[in-house]
């Protein structure tokens, strides 16, 4: 059977997912790029709104120069990756994975006291004995002792605490780039020893021009789905091991040992060989942008001739099931959305950025007029627009 340059793509991008995503489009990516040729046959720039995670965008720019725009870091990262897909090289990846080995070394020191807590507690669990894994799991992020002030708790999970927290202090660590992951997700989305590597990876790719940074960020964004241990592959919210009667939850413990032994360099290494054998796009202009949609639209829509757009139809706010994905990419030590315990006023267990964009979209009562916004600035562009929206109102 012939497929076409466009079949081709599109066929590729369906098997390539880099991360578990809500409205992926893998489906409809032939009838989007028929609605867009109905509407524009002038093969001119496409301005691809609410971009996600490429997966359209991919398709769209196997024939024409497309612009994406996400209001989310970590879009502009996978669609960067994806979309101006570079060659790595053998000795580009072993480079890369002396670097992991490297940096991760001092981080190791730090948190090898958490990470033999959970070690010996996974391995009690699996004989039985679940009382310290349970602890574990129901701790909040170290990211609250380090800086809500949360009392230690008088035990040997609360010993371990103590000694990384002293760890990191020594070693200038407790507020660096280098250890956003372990400090804000590590025994909360993924393994103290896996949540190193992860840290090792984005500082590895940090040291690379930015292209080449783009790429190697994406692996690490894609290992990271790929083996947080939470249900559906999401960080919505951590793993709950109770059910409402206080039981522990059917099998939790062979999940959470399952997940959490997975090799997390292992898998960047396995992912970085995947971005590897992505189609380059020869010839093409593909920019990635990080901006609001109206802005996005105004700033770049005179370049283009047509929209296509897909924002969320349901009230969930897509930012709280990627907001572990966006500080990687930022890696910066944002303000926490707070919860209040036993008095005081800490930070929520999911350790959800403060800042975690809230879309009109995701608002019965601002949703209405997000679309005129929408349809206003098109219409005064004179710019055809393709909107993909679901006809259900299921979750509305």
């Amino acid at each position: 059977m012939h497929f076409s340059q466009l079949e081709r793509t599109i066929l590729k991008s369906r098997s390539f997912r880099p991360i578990y995503y809500l409205g992926c489009k893998t489906a409809f990516t032939m009838d989007i790029q028929q609605a867009i040729i109905d509407v524009d046959r002038s093969g001119g720039w496409i301005l691809d709104l609410f971009a996600g995670t490429e997966v359209v965008a991919s398709a769209l720019a196997a024939e024409r120069n497309v612009v994406t725009v996400d209001i989310q870091e970590y879009s502009r990262v996978l669609c960067s990756a994806l979309l101006k897909a570079v060659e790595l090289p053998s000795a580009l990846i072993e480079r890369s994975r002396q670097a992991i080995t490297e940096l991760k070394a001092p981080l190791a020191w730090c948190f090898e006291p958490l990470m033999e807590f959970e070690a010996i507690s996974i391995d009690q669990a699996l004989r039985g004995e679940t009382s310290a894994l349970i602890d574990l799991l129901e701790s909040p992020p170290l990211i609250t002792y380090l800086e809500d002030g949360l009392k230690v708790p008088d035990s040997y999970l609360g010993k371990a605490i103590e000694q990384t927290i002293a760890r990191l202090i020594s070693s200038g660590l407790e507020r660096s780039e280098n250890t956003v992951v372990s400090r804000n997700f590590g025994g909360v989305y993924f393994s103290y020893t896996q949540s190193i590597v992860l840290d090792g990876c984005l500082s590895a790719a940090n040291r690379e021009n930015n292209q080449l940074q783009d790429t190697l960020k994406a692996a690490a964004l894609s290992t990271a789905s790929a083996i947080v241990n939470t249900v559906g592959k999401q960080f919505a919210q951590p793993i709950q091991p109770r059910n409402k009667s206080g039981a522990i939850k059917s099998g939790l413990i062979k999940t959470v040992h399952k997940d959490r032994s997975v090799d997390a360099l292992k898998t960047y290494l396995e992912w970085l060989l995947r971005y590897t054998n992505l189609p380059l796009i020869p010839d093409q202009e593909n920019y990635m942008v990080r901006s609001d949609y109206l802005e996005g639209l105004r700033q770049h829509g005179p370049k283009c001739s047509v929209v296509y757009a897909d924002p969320p139809y349901t009230r969930d706010h897509y930012s709280r099931f990627y907001h572990v994905l966006e500080t990687m990419c930022l890696r910066d030590n944002p303000a926490r959305s707070k919860v209040t315990k036993n008095g005081m006023s800490v930070s929520s267990r999911g350790v959800y950025r403060e800042d975690r964009h809230q879309s009109p979209f995701c608002i019965r009562s601002t949703a209405p007029s997000a679309f005129e916004a929408l349809f206003h600035q098109t219409s005064l562009m004179n710019l055809p627009l393709v909107l993909s929206y679901s006809p259900h109102e299921a979750g509305d």
